[in-house]
């Protein structure tokens, strides 16, 4: 099984949770700058999308977008925790959770980290800072979104903490936010997956 990932982009949570499933995989790099594999290959040859993650079998199957790949994961080691049990509620919680993540935190990063967008920042800005007020009041004093146990959710959710400065703005605005981050950047899972994509020295 193969990953194709770009440091510290979304493919992170996916990576994050191979580690926690132990599950056997390989790392496969995707240069943004150069819009190329490892190899030289074009992106769009694995997905033509243009993006990671992408998770490739090792049938040749592909499975793309990082809430579907990240419950795959989850669901291959039952026992691990990562998500819920099929049909229960907190499974639905969890889809919530990846749902709200995506739609409403991910996808407002874009103009931060992409050019010609600037008109974007400002409305983008304001959403994203009333969305991690409102992650920040659910989390409250437990450990992880869903309670006690760390599941795929809390993967993707700390990949997306990184991005905040990069970004502009102040982590330390939400310090509960900040403290989840920094207490789960210490999680060995976490430290191997950004040790391996050599991002373990920013803060």
């Amino acid at each position: 099984m193969k990953l194709y990932y770009a440091p510290g982009t979304c493919s992170l949570a996916a990576h994050i949770a191979l580690r926690e499933a132990g599950l056997d995989f390989a790392l496969v790099r995707f240069d943004m700058k150069r819009q190329a594999l490892e190899g030289g290959t074009p992106l769009g040859a694995v997905n033509p999308k243009g993006y990671v993650p992408v998770l490739e079998f090792d049938d040749g199957r592909r499975l793309t977008e990082v809430s579907a790949v990240l419950q795959w994961i989850a669901d291959q080691r039952p026992a691990s925790g990562l998500a819920p049990a099929p049909g229960s509620f907190e499974r639905y919680q969890l889809m919530e959770w990846l749902n709200y993540l995506a739609s409403e935190l991910h996808k407002s990063f874009w103009p931060f980290f992409h050019e010609g967008c600037d008109a974007e920042k400002p409305n983008q800005g304001e959403r994203l800072k009333k969305r991690f007020s409102w992650v920040e009041e659910k989390l409250g004093d437990r450990p992880f979104l869903l309670g006690d146990t760390f599941t795929v959710a809390d993967a993707y959710l700390v990949t997306m903490l990184n991005w905040v400065r990069p970004a502009g703005f102040d982590l330390n605005a939400w310090p509960k936010l900040a403290a989840y981050r920094t207490r789960l950047r210490e999680r060995p899972t976490v430290k191997a997956a950004l040790d391996a994509e050599g991002l373990l020295k920013r803060a």
